[in-house]
């Protein structure tokens, strides 16, 4: 494997257990031994939340796509304003709400997803 510094880990392979594999089988350790290691150790775990915390990104996406069509389709309805008021009703409100909530969460996640490989954790 060349090395790699901050600058250019972001072109290297990631986050599959053959990739892992493969570099340490250049350093002579089988392939069990590395499969067993990484079992042990939680890295097969950690890439599978990867993946499903990737997967959660996606569906919040969609969810909020689907919160602003909806809100759309209020405004454009009588029943999205009170009569009294003028001013915009409940349901609209508490989907507001709920988009802003998800598009919070999604925000964080995708932090997550997107921050910088070149960490060093304990």
């Amino acid at each position: 494997m060349d090395n790699v510094n901050e600058k250019t880990i972001n072109n290297v392979k990631q986050n599959k257990i053959k990739y892992l594999v493969k570099d340490l089988a250049e350093y002579g350790v089988p392939e069990e031994v590395t499969r067993e290691i990484l079992l042990k150790r939680g890295v097969n775990k950690w890439l599978a939340n990867r993946m499903a915390i990737i997967g959660l990104k996606d569906e919040l996406k969609k969810e909020i796509k689907n919160t602003l069509a909806f809100m759309k389709v209020l405004e454009h309805s009588e029943i999205c304003f009170c009569k009294l008021t003028g001013k915009k009703n409940e349901i609209y409100r508490k989907q507001l709400g709920r988009l802003q909530a998800t598009e919070e969460i999604r925000k964080r996640i995708r932090s997550i997803c997107h921050s910088s490989r070149w960490v060093f954790p304990e």
